[in-house]
């Protein structure tokens, strides 16, 4: 009788498991169809905007090894999961761009506009981790705290630099691919008195020369991450990159860095940020260039 209860309550809570990754699949299906058809994704649509925030939430809570294994290895997911952070990143950087033009232009001063919005508490835990992070590797080195920093990505809304610059006391260059986020985040910068701290340039991070840089960051929208570690490579080999990431089932919003390409690539991992669970959902993996031993002849 013991081992019949036993195995139900295993019975039952794998079946409740199955339930809920099959829910979780549908969901995401969902959203991804949604988000596929709907022209409009910034956050005047309430419908798009209810549903990734309903999307957000659940990738923020926590999953077993095999429930994210489960997730992301079925067809469906597997197939569209690229089409599907595409659309995720449209209506992000959509957010970012009302709120920077808003904020550019309201009367208010800008910096408390800023830390009203309702991201910048989760982009504070997550640059904060970084700092503390760069400043522990830093000493280990012995090198500088406070050189100069490449941000690489930093949108419409470059919330990232200008914490690194407020927390951080460095000055960040910010390199945008887009026009429209360049225009929107220069515009934000001046307002805050910020353009001779926090400066943004128009060009893609790789094509960029880092060899005036030994700092670089890279974030989690940029596409092509292993282009720019090559470019960096190849001008300022020496640097130390940070570069965002995601973990377990937060890849289904943003695209994680293959590691093993990396170590191809002649990257060696020195440590890596974890996400406040209920908070961040991206991840910082902080790299050096190691050097291939030579080969006995």
């Amino acid at each position: 009788m013991e081992v019949y209860s036993s195995g139900s309550i295993l019975l039952t809570s794998n079946t409740t498991r199955i339930q809920m990754v099959d829910g979780f699949i549908a969901f995401i299906r969902e959203v991804n169809e949604l988000l596929q058809k709907e022209v409009d994704l910034s956050p005047a649509n309430q419908l798009v905007t209810n549903m990734i925030r309903r999307l957000s939430l659940q990738l923020r809570s926590h999953y077993l090894p095999e429930e994210v294994q489960a997730v992301l290895s079925n067809e469906y997911i597997r197939m569209n999961q690229r089409n599907l952070q595409d659309k995720l990143s449209e209506a992000e950087f959509l957010v970012e761009l009302g709120d920077s033009l808003h904020i550019s232009k309201s009367e208010d001063y800008v910096l408390d506009n800023i830390r009203r919005l309702s991201y910048w508490n989760i982009y504070m835990a997550l640059v904060s981790e970084e700092l503390s992070t760069l400043r522990r590797i830093t000493r280990a080195d012995g090198q500088k705290e406070k050189s100069r920093i490449v941000f690489v990505g930093s949108g419409p809304m470059p919330l990232s630099p200008i914490i690194l610059h407020l927390i951080g006391d460095v000055e960040v260059l910010c390199l945008e691919i887009d026009p429209v986020a360049y225009d929107a985040s220069c515009f934000l910068l001046e307002r805050m008195g910020l353009g001779n701290k926090v400066t943004v340039v128009l060009e893609n991070g790789s094509d960029f020369d880092y060899s005036s840089y030994s700092r670089v960051f890279v974030a989690s929208l940029v596409r092509d991450k292993l282009g720019v570690l090559n470019q960096v490579k190849r001008t300022s080999p020496d640097s130390l990159v940070a570069v965002r990431t995601a973990e377990g089932m937060k890849r289904i919003m943003y695209e994680a860095v293959d590691e093993s390409h990396l170590k191809k690539q002649g990257w060696r991992i020195l440590t890596r940020t974890w996400p406040e669970e209920t908070l961040v959902i991206n991840s910082t993996l902080f790299l050096e260039s190691m050097t291939t031993p030579a080969i006995p002849g």
